[in-house]
């Protein structure tokens, strides 16, 4: 299921950044339009203003206010349908107090042009951010699916590439398949310490067969005993030093039943890490090994060694 916090915070990003895009857009686009239609204003006002009776105050003219306002309406009818963004408030020779105003020359005089200036922003234009954003969203949710289901596969793939291993802890006198450590089996010291020695044993000595009807290898037994030492020096509890050689099938029930549940479901790792058990009777099964066979560094790993 994909989680929809990062396409909601992705959708709000993307609507913010292209607003602030087309209102900035706007906002240059409106500026240049009421810069060039205000020079085109004060050209044609400059142009008609020697026929305009505007009040003259240094000559004690009134003028013609009536015929001025006149002049504006019908320019701004004109401005209007060219679709300006800019109209003429006043024109007068009087300096207004408190609005911007331009300054045009005519002869002995100075007129001042109020405009209007009209800066707001096309709102249907909006329209395409928000269909730009929820085709990006779209995208983005469909790339968003497909990351996330690569993602999946991939850990699929590494999980099913990951090869088990068993995992003996000199620590906790455990055993367990590594990354799985809720199902463990306990070991006491001398069937723990003789499993060890056969996984070195075997490890070393591949063709070496294990038969219960002979004497266990020294070789084994000494890695044995190496063990039993190692688990006094970390701190666990060693009555006496167990005879490795007494007791076999005992020894190897035991192995055999800690082993049981924890490779239950590792049948490839049961075949090599687990000490056959004799078949048949008589000659045949003292024939049997016991030993492992085939084994690999990464079918085991022992912590504590």
């Amino acid at each position: 299921m994909i989680n929809i916090k990062p396409l909601y915070i992705f959708t709000a990003a993307v609507f913010a950044l292209l607003t602030l895009l087309f209102y900035s857009g706007q906002e240059s686009k409106i500026a240049q339009a009421v810069a060039l239609q205000s020079e085109q204003v004060a050209k044609r006002v400059s142009l008609d203003v020697t026929s305009l009776p505007l009040a003259e105050p240094l000559f004690n003219y009134a003028g013609n206010q009536q015929e001025v306002d006149i002049y504006i309406e019908q320019l701004n009818q004109q401005l209007e349908s060219l679709d300006s963004r800019v109209k003429v408030e006043s024109i007068s020779t009087v300096k207004p107090s408190n609005k911007a105003f331009l300054e045009l020359f005519a002869n002995y005089k100075t007129i001042y042009l109020v405009l209007i200036a009209d800066r707001s922003h096309v709102k249907y234009t909006y329209i395409i951010v928000m269909l730009l954003t929820l085709a990006n969203a779209i995208l983005y949710r469909k790339v968003f699916r497909k990351h996330i289901e690569n993602r999946v596969k991939k850990r699929a793939a590494s999980v099913e590439t990951i090869k088990p291993k068993l995992v003996v802890d000199l620590y906790s006198k455990s055993l367990f398949i590594e990354g799985i450590s809720e199902i463990q089996s306990q070991l006491a010291n001398k069937p723990l310490c003789f499993y060890l020695a056969m996984i070195e044993f075997s490890h070393a000595y591949p063709d070496l067969n294990l038969h219960l009807n002979k004497d266990v290898p020294a070789e084994l037994l000494t890695i044995a005993e190496k063990y039993f030492h190692r688990l006094s020096v970390l701190g666990h509890t060693v009555r006496k030093r167990p005879n490795f050689s007494n007791s076999l099938e005992k020894t190897l029930s035991e192995i055999r039943a800690a082993l049981d549940e924890i490779l239950r479901e590792s049948p490839d790792l049961k075949a090599k890490l687990y000490p056959p058990k004799a078949h048949g009777e008589g000659s045949r099964s003292k024939l049997h090994s016991y030993g492992l066979k085939d084994l690999l560094d990464s079918d085991y790993e022992i912590r504590g060694k």
